[in-house]
């Protein structure tokens, strides 16, 4: 029987390709008339800041400090200069969510758009799947610090390369396992898989919705578990 309430489902999808695959979505609902079932596909997106302080004769200050859309400079009252850099990312890498009516027909037209790997919460054998709650989605939405992407559109901010170089370090290892104590994530553990020390960041697979994933995080906000 159909269920004419609409309800909060996640699909996974190839990573870094979540806009993309969104829009893709968001075309197909409308071409094949099921806009009345799918109301709203959501990607969440969050904000990573990282500040970098100058001296005026620190070697890596560059010559211009010209502000970007990304990048803010700012003069300190003792004289030293003060670099913030922010950027746009996916919140849960590899997931849309999608509020929605489940029906059989746009269930199948969901699953097999291109780039959508299936639904979480789905045992497969023609089981339909199972939505999150609306207290969990609630919790979700709360924890959101950026602008979330809806319904999608091909304007995504984008980010400029860094001017500076600025080296980052860390005592943290690749394969160490850590706790995150800052930012969206806090509480969460996971194993470090890569680290960036030219962003300042390292990728950490966590347990997200019952699959394992991996997010980027900056290393002030992480320890040794």
């Amino acid at each position: 029987m159909e269920n004419n309430v609409t309800q909060w489902f996640i699909v996974t999808a190839i990573g870094g390709k979540e806009d993309s695959i969104a829009d893709a979505l968001k075309e197909k609902i409308h071409n094949f008339g099921y806009d009345s079932y799918v109301r709203t596909i959501r990607i969440f997106k969050d904000k990573l800041s990282k500040e970098d302080i100058f001296s005026k004769n620190d070697a890596s200050l560059p010559k211009s400090l010209k502000n970007t859309k990304n990048t803010t400079w700012t003069t300190l009252s003792d004289g030293r200069y003060k670099k913030t850099y922010t950027r746009i990312v996916n919140k849960f890498p590899g997931y849309i969510f999608i509020n929605m009516i489940m029906n059989p027909e746009v269930w199948y037209a969901v699953r097999n758009t291109p780039g959508i790997l299936g639904f979480v919460g789905s045992s497969g054998k023609g089981a339909m799947p199972i939505p999150i709650s609306l207290e969990e989605y609630n919790k979700i939405d709360n924890d959101v610090v950026a602008p979330s992407q809806e319904t999608t559109s091909t304007g995504e901010t984008t980010t400029n390369a860094d001017e500076s170089r600025k080296v980052f370090t860390t005592d943290i290892k690749v394969g160490n396992n850590v706790e995150i104590v800052g930012g969206s994530f806090a509480g969460m553990t996971g194993d470090v898989k890569a680290l960036d020390s030219n962003k300042g960041v390292m990728t950490i697979e966590v347990e997200m919705f019952g699959r394992v994933t991996s997010i980027e995080v900056n290393y002030d906000d992480v320890k040794i578990a």
